[in-house]
């Protein structure tokens, strides 16, 4: 009887094994040997029988990748295991997850990366992207500042946009003036490396609010309905904006620059605003666009140093002129 009880239970394990191996592959997992012997803590001459076993009912894949045998279920010819991811999901996945970087040491960040590992499993070539983060590359320059010290913040917020939940926020201006007020968030939106908050104050226009000038949010009162997209678009409210800036404060101006010529290769192969326009005139490059006469705009042209000159309008022209003036006699002091 003991020997009869020692063989049932070694065949019993040999099935859980088996289960366990089936289960790992079914989920989509690609494993080496040396995965599957410390996932059933078995020899490889066991795991070989164990795959030859499995390998007469489930279609597996066997690929050598960096010299090492990956193994996996061809899940596009299971029965239910449905179409294949396309690349080109794999690459819009990759390409997301690299903005993972601006959540650094959030739970955001893994979130997106977990997306890939998700998404891959159904890939039709999965091993094309086992180097993505090396592949697809965010650079970030500064990144979000606020965070990971303001991550419960940030989840108040997206809560509230998810919901559609208004939010009374603490918020300190541009130029350091502290106010609360009720907003009605619409977007999460990521300009120049940093998030903002597009909200709807009451009463007003949709306005961009920097996360990180964001000292407090709370959810308050019930749902308030998502506007339709004659009544909000992001691509409407920012089309005039040469940056972030919405304020009517800055009129819509169309704005000319000529830069020198060394300039017309990098002109030609790059678009600050939808409406640019670019040409030759008197061996410069010119420049057009029709924009927001914001603070943005004035540090753009500064940036070209002495290789610009502002065609029009007149009003820049001379902002950039008196800014010109008083930086030389700064640097002359």
């Amino acid at each position: 009887m003991r020997i009869m009880a020692i063989s049932e239970l070694g065949r019993l394990t040999s099935i859980e094994r088996t289960a366990k191996l089936v289960a790992a592959l079914l989920a989509g997992r690609d494993l080496t040997r040396s995965d599957l012997t410390a996932l059933l803590g078995v020899r490889v001459a066991a795991i070989d029988r164990q795959l030859e076993a499995i390998g007469r009912h489930l279609p597996l894949v066997r690929e050598k990748r960096r010299g090492r045998i990956h193994v996996r279920v061809d899940r596009s010819r299971v029965a239910g295991g449905g179409e294949r991811t396309p690349i080109a999901t794999m690459i819009a996945a990759c390409v997301g997850a690299s903005l993972s970087r601006l959540f650094e040491g959030t739970s955001y960040e893994k979130g997106m990366r977990d997306l890939v590992q998700y998404v891959s499993r159904e890939a039709i070539h999965p091993e094309r992207f086992q180097d993505y983060r090396r592949q697809f590359v965010f650079l970030v320059r500064g990144g979000e500042k606020s965070l990971p010290e303001k991550e419960e913040l940030l989840e108040e917020v997206v809560d509230a946009l998810q919901r559609r939940h208004g939010l009374q926020i603490r918020y300190r201006a541009f130029d350091g003036r502290r106010q609360s007020l009720r907003i009605e968030p619409l977007s999460l939106a990521v300009y120049d490396h940093q998030l903002y908050v597009i909200g709807r104050p009451r009463g007003r226009e949709p306005h961009p609010y920097r996360f990180s000038r964001i000292d407090a949010a709370e959810s308050v009162g019930g749902t308030f309905q998502y506007p339709d997209k004659d009544r909000y678009d992001p691509e409407r409210v920012f089309a005039d904006s040469f940056g972030i800036f919405v304020d009517e404060k800055y009129p819509v101006r169309v704005v000319e620059v000529s830069l020198a010529r060394r300039w017309a290769t990098f002109v030609r192969s790059h678009r600050w605003h939808r409406s640019q326009e670019a040409f030759m005139r008197g061996g410069r490059i010119h420049v057009r666009m029709r924009v927001r006469l914001c603070p943005e705009v004035v540090a753009w042209v500064l940036a070209f140093g002495a290789d610009v000159r502002v065609v029009g309008p007149a009003a820049l022209r001379e902002r950039v002129a008196r800014i010109a003036g008083q930086m030389a006699k700064a640097h002359r002091a």
